[in-house]
């Protein structure tokens, strides 16, 4: 309507019916998006297509929901600006992430809201701004059913009428860009109480790390919209004399709108400087900013990034020093590398061992030793040449659980000792296990045994009564409590809550009494406990209080940030950002020192890598460079991948550079160069038919295209719904020839290796619900591609297959009736930068090696680059 209008509605029956002509059908893409101002009361249907109550008549539906509800945490009332969407069946919240309580808007404040789908996922925004991106588990259905502004169908809290003010409702039938949803709120914004300030300039918010001896300015460049890929920006830092004393480091992210500069200002003087930020089109933005000082202590520390801080750097020669003293500013891990000739010893007194260097062996050597926070010194002897001595703090890096890998690799000897631990100083690995005294020992490494909530809060795994009494006397007889091998506890899990978290009783009190009463005991003194944490703890009273009593105790908490794969490279950054970043002020509010005793357990299990057209290689590497390089995240206490046997033996190899990437050179930029998408192949998982696959089939309909509903959820991919689409190629084998489709793999990097990955499964055995452990016979050839069989795997496991069990319950599958699956791999050297992938339904091009008849289901298929064993670096 006319500016300065709104619709106004009074909560208790207003509402417009916009009738049928205004519904988007059944379709997998669109964009509905509005401005709304809730009265007080926050209530009910914002817009919406609903046909009446009922989670299936909820075809598409945005609403300020305030029902009580129970969950896992106990029941609260659940306060969320919910979007709920349906395919006339089932019915999917679009807005739930899991990990921290759902946004609610204040009252008597204009919102900018805008939902996107395309197919593969939804995203939300508010104000403009990408808040978070869910994938896609069903299409909405809003064929003939009535739009309505101003009210839903139970999903509106104490009211079904919405109170307060509703505007500019519009409706797309295509999923809008990032700069087209924010050019749509800049345009209305003015007059609705929203800052304008940095429109058509680059906004700053300064982040001042006095320990780093850096300002860090979070940019936000949405305000010059449109903008296109040329676009960069200049950052400087002014003295009171508008001298430039400083020029940042400028990232651009892949979230559109989003950037950062890094300004090194250790050495200069405390007071207040001049932020000024310009891009190459708009006006300069500029912030101005209080510079303290280097904080004492840390004047001689060299910050490589949040990880790892050079201590010491020295190149000696012949001549060296007989001790070489540095300042160790957090109690943990000093990494060490030496490189001499002849015969000189390198020790570190009081660090266990004190030997740096084994005499007879390489002349660069490596140590970590974990060391008590303050003066450090290390002694030399001898009569070589110390041609390098450096020492740097690096986290805790945790491998877990040894001696497990996944499928191929487990049991292969010597695998994790030559690939893997030599980038970690910490494994997870039980109780007395053979490792831990050569580990500590000869390695100077530390361990970690896990145990189980649900064991310690009961008597026996056969009492169905819980005992909370005694946490205690079960927590002391722990082997980590008693063993001089094993250093820490690692206790899984515990949940958001007050006196009910994960649907169970929480007995934190109980808890938080029993590790007091071992924190307390000098015979359990530098032995941590150390919780498995999810989700938001700090939002709940009693989950919050006993983060900080861990916290205040000086122990580790485990924080699982078990990230998934989302569709594009803009969501997965917005992903982390604020699954990581973001939360860190939440948990610092309610446990101050959090960050520096965090351990943030990452998670490589197969089921996070569940989109065939996204490489979880780049993924996992921008997991890291966020912990390495956002300022929130300066100092955490550790790293750790979970969990080892979930996951291949390239990931792992692949974690573990990460780890010598960031953790232990510093670097800053990411180690992959590879793109987030994949550019090899087009429509791996067919969700758009069998477009870019040439189909040539044996006989009519021996190749064909089929939806099993729930196909995915029984792979274990994580995002996937039981009622969620799932395409697959069908072949039934005939006798006469194979059934045979391909598809040209492009973009490849000749000499480089890469990996064809796909799914098979029983597709007759799937339709009935029952299911056999049994090989099914493929091949799968790559013309031009040299295939290569050196990779690592265990030569009792057949070659490039492993087998997956689903226990999902699902179509008649379930735990005691798993849904077998064979998941193949062919790794192969590129000749050029094109090649062709052929798959077909018999063993060889001559040989069926399966029962004629048979029906095999193909999906999940991807081709992206392998990770090569190769050399580690000297940096």
């Amino acid at each position: 309507g006319p500016y300065g209008s709104a619709l106004s509605f009074d909560g208790t029956d207003d509402y417009v019916d916009c009738g049928l002509g205004a519904n988007m059908g059944n379709t997998r893409a669109g964009t509905v998006q509005f401005w709304f101002k809730a009265k007080s009361a926050r209530q009910g249907g914002l817009v919406g297509w609903a046909s009446g109550k009922g989670d299936p008549n909820q075809r598409f539906v945005v609403s300020l929901d305030t029902y009580r509800r129970s969950s896992g945490a106990g029941n609260y009332e659940r306060k969320k600006l919910g979007v709920y969407t349906s395919d006339g069946k089932n019915m999917y919240p679009a807005h739930e992430g899991h990990y921290r309580t759902s946004y609610f808007p204040p009252a008597e404040k204009w919102i900018f809201f805008a939902v996107t789908f395309d197919g593969r996922a939804f995203a939300l925004y508010r104000d403009g701004v990408l808040v978070h991106s869910r994938f896609q588990a069903l299409n909405p259905d809003t064929a003939n059913i009535p739009m309505l502004i101003g009210k839903c169908f139970g999903k509106g809290g104490p009211s079904d009428y919405f109170k307060g003010l509703i505007d500019e409702v519009r409706i797309y039938n295509r999923p809008l860009s990032d700069q087209e949803i924010y050019q749509l709120y800049k345009q209305s914004a003015k007059g609705r109480d929203k800052d304008t300030s940095a429109f058509d300039s680059v906004g700053i918010k300064p982040i001042v790390n006095a320990k780093a001896g850096t300002i860090f300015a979070d940019l936000n460049y949405r305000g010059l919209v449109p903008t296109d890929e040329k676009l960069s920006i200049k950052a400087e830092l002014l003295d009171s004399q508008k001298k430039i004393i400083a020029t940042g480091k400028v990232k651009i992210h892949p979230a559109w709108g989003r950037a950062e500069a890094l300004f090194d200002v250790a050495t200069l003087p405390a007071g207040d400087y001049t932020l000024r930020a310009v891009a190459t089109k708009g006006r300069a933005g500029v912030a101005v900013v209080n510079w303290p000082g280097r904080e004492k202590g840390w004047e001689n520390i060299k910050i490589l990034n949040n990880l790892c801080w050079e201590l010491l750097n020295e190149s000696p020669g012949a001549n060296p020093k007989k001790s070489y003293t540095f300042n160790n500013p957090r109690r943990g891990w000093i990494y060490v590398i030496t490189e001499a000739e002849g015969e000189i010893a390198v020790s570190l007194p009081g660090a266990s061992p004190t030997a740096l260097r084994s005499p007879g062996k390489t002349p660069r050597q490596e140590a970590m030793r974990w060391m008590p926070k303050g003066k450090q010194t290390i002694t030399i002897s001898g009569d070589g040449v110390l041609k390098k001595l450096i020492a740097r703090s690096v986290p805790t890096l945790t491998f877990g659980h040894y001696p497990s890998v996944g499928p191929g690799t487990d049991g292969v000897p010597g695998f994790l000792e030559k690939h893997v631990l030599p980038h970690m100083n910490t494994v997870l690995s039980g109780g007395r296990s053979a490792i831990n005294k050569k580990w500590v020992e000869e390695k100077g490494g530390r361990c970690i045994q896990i145990a189980y909530r649900f064991d310690l809060v009961k008597k026996s795994r056969k009492d169905k009564e819980d005992d909370p009494d005694g946490i205690y006397d079960r927590v002391i007889k722990t082997a980590a409590m008693n063993d001089p091998y094993i250093h820490m506890i690692v206790i899984d899990e515990f949940d958001p809550g007050n006196d009910i978290q994960a649907w169970i009783p929480s007995y934190f009190e109980k808890w938080n009494e029993a590790f007091n009463k071992i924190f307390d005991d000098p015979k359990y003194a530098g032995r941590m406990i150390m919780p498995y944490c999810a989700y938001n703890m700090y939002d709940y009273k009693k989950s919050a209080e006993f983060i900080k009593n861990i916290v205040d105790h000086k122990s580790y908490i485990s924080w699982e940030v078990y990230l998934h794969e989302h569709e594009t490279e803009a969501q997965a950054w917005t992903h982390i950002n604020d699954r990581l970043a973001e939360q860190m002020d939440d948990w610092e509010r309610v446990a101050p020192g959090f960050t520096e005793n965090a351990l943030i357990v990452l998670s490589y299990l197969n089921r996070e890598f569940w989109n065939a057209a996204v490489d979880y290689n780049v993924f996992m590497d921008m997991q890291f460079e966020h912990l390495a390089t956002h300022p929130a995240l300066f100092g955490i206490a550790g790293i750790e991948e979970y969990v080892s046997h979930y996951a291949n033996e390239q990931i792992i190899r692949w974690a573990a550079m990460l780890n010598r990437h960031y953790a232990l050179e510093g670097n800053t930029e990411r180690l992959s160069k590879d793109p987030y998408t994949p550019p090899h192949i087009k429509n791996g998982d067919l969700t758009d038919g069998t477009k870019g696959w040439t189909i040539s089939p044996a006989a009519p309909n021996s190749i064909t295209l089929e939806n099993y509903v729930g196909y995915g959820y029984l792979q274990h991919r994580y995002p996937y719904w039981a009622f969620t689409d799932t395409p697959l190629l069908r072949t039934r084998r005939v006798k006469t020839k194979p059934n045979v489709f391909s598809q040209q793999i492009k973009n490849l990097e000749p000499g480089r290796l890469y990996a064809v990955r796909m799914a098979t499964i029983d597709y007759q055995d799937l339709l009935k619900g029952v299911s056999a452990d049994k090989d099914h016979a493929i091949s799968i050839e790559i013309a031009n591609g040299e295939i290569y069989q050196d990779w690592v795997q265990n030569t009792s496991q057949k070659r490039n297959v492993y087998k997956r069990a689903g226990y999902r319950k699902h179509g008649g599958f379930g735990s005691d009736n798993r849904c077998y699956m064979n998941m193949h791999q062919r790794v192969f050297r590129a000749k050029g930068t094109t090649a062709t992938l052929i798959v077909s339904d018999w063993a060889t091009q001559k040989t069926p090696g399966g029962p004629i008849g048979q029906e095999l289901g193909f999906n999940f298929i991807e081709v992206e680059p392998y990770f090569e064993i190769t050399e580690v670096s000297n940096k």
